[in-house]
């Protein structure tokens, strides 16, 4: 058995072991806050993978990283766009009604995207300048203990938060983020075809969903770093690129509920301000049941993709 596959088993394992504890020792889980953690381990996480990165990657081949980059990035959310329309089109989402309160914004770090790029290219420099010898069992040892770790705290912490009413209440969430990441999917087989990537490569760079902190380090298993990096930044950029595309798109008298699948997981964080601020109470509530619902499934989904 490979690396990846062991990886692929521990997540279908141990996440949804996690979240059931989450879930029947909430009052626990919330009194510990596992989520402000991810603070601490995800910058850990990237650190250790740009490492690894800069000290196998050429300087000529991370022009080429960017550029791919941007087109996953790009293709991701124009697919899901697309193949969330016809759906909400036809529930007619932009009339829907939500009672439900979406949580408070002002958890949001609207800063800590960027300090993970620094984490990122500052661990590309220092493997990329100083080039020291890294036995690749270290880095495959150190990087499946730092996802051991993160499986844990996003177990507990979605487990603690599962409220049974706004999932009944969230059906066009639900709708959404099952488009989106078929949508998603769908960019990845057009990009493997034209790019002439790997099929489980692509799909898994463009169903990330704006997950960089766990696409990134799954595919550098599987794929080696350059894959890494490249899934890193292509799904770092997806989330980025919400803050512009949804606030545009909406003033320009696009307001269908489907903009809520360009943010992908990040929906229910991240990029909720901007679903609250631009599409009222119902299109942040909308958002925040389609982030939650895409990052329930995509830690068990993405590992089995990268097996195929």
């Amino acid at each position: 058995m490979n690396l990846a596959e062991t990886i692929s088993e521990l997540f279908l394992a141990i996440f949804p072991i996690t979240m059931v504890a989450g879930y029947y020792l909430r009052a626990w889980v919330r009194a510990l806050s596992p989520g402000n953690y991810l603070q601490y381990v995800v910058p850990i996480l990237v650190f250790t993978m740009s490492l690894w990165a800069g000290n196998v990657v050429s300087s000529n081949y991370v022009i080429d990283l960017v550029l791919y980059a941007v087109i996953y990035a790009v293709v991701s959310i124009a697919t899901s766009l697309i193949a969330t329309l016809p759906i909400t089109r036809a529930v007619r989402a932009t009339h829907a009604q939500a009672n439900t309160q979406v949580g408070s914004d002002d958890g949001v770090n609207a800063r800590f995207p960027m300090a993970l790029l620094g984490v990122l290219i500052i661990g590309w420099l220092i493997g990329y300048f100083i080039r020291a010898p890294i036995p690749s069992g270290y880095i495959d040892t150190a990087i499946i203990i730092e996802l051991l770790v993160l499986i844990l705290v996003i177990g507990l912490d979605i487990g603690s938060s599962i409220n049974r009413g706004f999932i009944m209440h969230g059906y066009l969430g639900v709708a959404i983020a099952t488009s989106a990441m078929l949508g998603s999917a769908m960019g990845g087989l057009l990009l493997s075809y034209v790019l002439k990537l790997p099929l489980p490569a692509s799909l898994g760079i463009s169903m990330g969903m704006g997950w960089y902190s766990l696409a990134g380090p799954l595919l550098s298993i599987r794929f080696g770093p350059a894959i890494g990096t490249l899934a890193f930044l292509a799904n770092f950029l997806r989330e980025q690129l919400t803050y512009l595309v949804v606030p545009l798109m909406v003033m320009g008298g696009f307001r269908d509920a489907s903009l809520i699948s360009v943010g992908g997981a990040t929906s229910m964080d991240d990029t909720l301000p901007v679903y609250r601020l631009y599409m009222g109470e119902a299109g942040g509530f909308t958002a925040f049941v389609s982030g939650f619902v895409i990052t329930m499934v995509l830690p068990i989904l993405l590992p089995y993709i990268l097996t195929l």
